[in-house]
């Protein structure tokens, strides 16, 4: 029998209705509305499909009713017409202003690399419903002379009268290549949110990869931070596992003045997390959500179909961040806690069986067992396991379709909060000081889609709940 795609469809995690997705964009909370845009290429799953890269919108009263609203603009413009590439969102004025990066392709012999692409930034007011008239901002011409040309991805903000936007950059080498280029991110200042000027490029000291995507500067509670996804950094046995990482920098100094970065953290420790971005909403909280999946990684997602039909990818569940030590930890938002039923004390060497595939769990280590070595089971596709002070996801060749293993070294896990979703797991340890997010697709036959997850820790408090669907999946599954 063959594997039941429609089982790996997820019951609370935003998925496309077809077709691939990638980068959450334009992430905000207009008049009480979330908005939730993404990298949407629809009826075609696949990185190189037919379709040029657009955005796909979700928008909701609140986080668990979100519901797909189709695609805002589409890239048939002249500064747009190979895709309408990464973006954020700014409240301004009544309006959403959503900012983008516009790609084009010159015709011609080009690498797209040093020649050939164009990099516009794009701007499209919106009331929330209806989108307005797009505005070219920036061009190659007004990006710093050593750039190539990969400059994108504006995360604009205002503090105070003025405007400021952070675009990522893969600036030349000598010998124009990834050996030779490095990252950095590029700083740009308005008083009118429309006519920009150049104020300053921010790297590290010494080379720290070859391009920077997916800038995101903010601050939380007193801090300064850069959250980037830096290309070309080399694998470590316990970190930067990925061919690319996701992370933050802590940054010293004021905008205006000097500033230096320190102490890189990544986001996630898994097999898909990249491109994340994080936005305040009406409450003052500052919420994350990232993109589930890895660009150019040497694995597969079996929900893709050939021939254009299919799906592939989804979203994090949105993650609160807050400040403990000088490091960001992630938590899901509490609103996720509304879809738990069936709540299920779980014995240390217990198993439950979750239907859909569909669970949440908390495991607290009594004290004194914080080194104790233990497992845990998600059917036969997965296993995390505790050895010796190193964290280890291990998945089966059958389920992982190229995903092999992830480690982290963790000197003590006293607490850890499971997410399962039919073919996610995102796994929090000790209050979300480390995350690891990866897809895996057990073995659903048919209408038999639930998932065993069995338990060997001894002395440890259990807690596990089956999980309703999202109200925005359910025309999905």
């Amino acid at each position: 029998m063959l594997k039941d795609r429609k089982g790996w469809r997820l019951q609370y995690h935003l998925m496309p209705p077809d077709g691939w997705l990638n980068d959450p964009n334009g992430l905000c909370q207009f008049h009480g509305m979330y908005h939730v845009f993404f990298q949407y290429s629809p009826n075609t799953p696949g990185p190189d499909g037919r379709t040029a890269r657009t955005w796909g919108h979700y928008a909701g009263r609140d986080l668990l009713h979100l519901q797909f609203k189709g695609v805002p603009f589409w890239p048939v413009d002249t500064i747009d017409h190979d895709g309408c590439y990464s973006g954020s969102a700014l409240i301004d004025q009544d309006l959403i202003k959503l900012y983008y990066t516009g790609n084009v392709k010159e015709p011609g012999d080009h690498d797209y690399t040093y020649s050939g692409r164009q990099a516009n930034e794009i701007l499209v007011e919106s009331d929330g419903t209806s989108f307005g008239k797009k505005k070219c901002l920036l061009r190659n011409a007004d990006y710093p002379a050593d750039c190539t040309c990969h400059v994108r991805d504006p995360k604009v903000w205002k503090d105070g009268k003025l405007y400021y936007m952070v675009l990522g950059a893969r600036v030349e080498g000598r010998e124009k290549n990834a050996d030779s280029d490095f990252g950095e991110v590029l700083f740009y200042e308005s008083s009118d949110g429309l006519h920009w000027h150049f104020l300053k490029s921010l790297t590290t000291e010494e080379r720290f990869g070859y391009m920077w995507e997916c800038p995101d500067y903010f601050h939380l509670e007193e801090k300064t931070f850069l959250s980037l996804c830096p290309q070309g950094l080399p694998s470590e046995e316990y970190r930067y596992q990925n061919i690319y990482q996701a992370g933050y920098f802590t940054v010293d100094g004021e905008l205006g003045a000097r500033q230096s970065l320190s102490d890189f953290h990544e986001w996630d420790y898994g097999f898909d997390f990249y491109a994340p971005q994080s936005f305040l909403d009406e409450s003052g909280r500052r919420l994350l959500i990232g993109w589930v999946g890895m660009p150019d990684a040497p694995y597969t997602n079996p929900t893709a179909l050939p021939k254009g039909k299919g799906w592939e990818n989804c979203l994090t569940v949105p993650r609160k961040l807050t400040v403990s030590e000088g490091c960001i930890c992630q938590n899901p938002v509490e609103e996720l806690k509304a879809l738990r039923y069936d709540e299920t004390p779980v014995m240390p060497h217990g198993t439950m069986v979750l239907p859909d595939g569909a669970g949440d769990f908390e495991v607290s280590f009594l004290e004194g067992t914080e080194d104790a070595d233990w497992d845990i089971s998600f059917g036969d596709a997965a296993e995390l396991s505790y050895r010796d002070g190193v964290l280890q996801l291990s998945l089966d060749p059958s389920a992982g379709y190229g995903r092999d293993s992830r480690r982290i070294r963790i000197p003590h896990i006293e607490f850890l909060r499971v997410l399962v979703d039919s073919s996610i797991l995102e796994i929090y340890i000790n209050d979300g000081a480390y995350v690891i997010t990866s897809r895996f697709y057990p073995e659903y036959i048919g209408d038999q889609q639930n998932l065993a997850v069995r338990f060997n820790c001894a002395m440890a408090a259990i807690s596990g709940w089956k999980m309703h669907t999202m109200e925005t999946n359910r025309e999905y599954i």
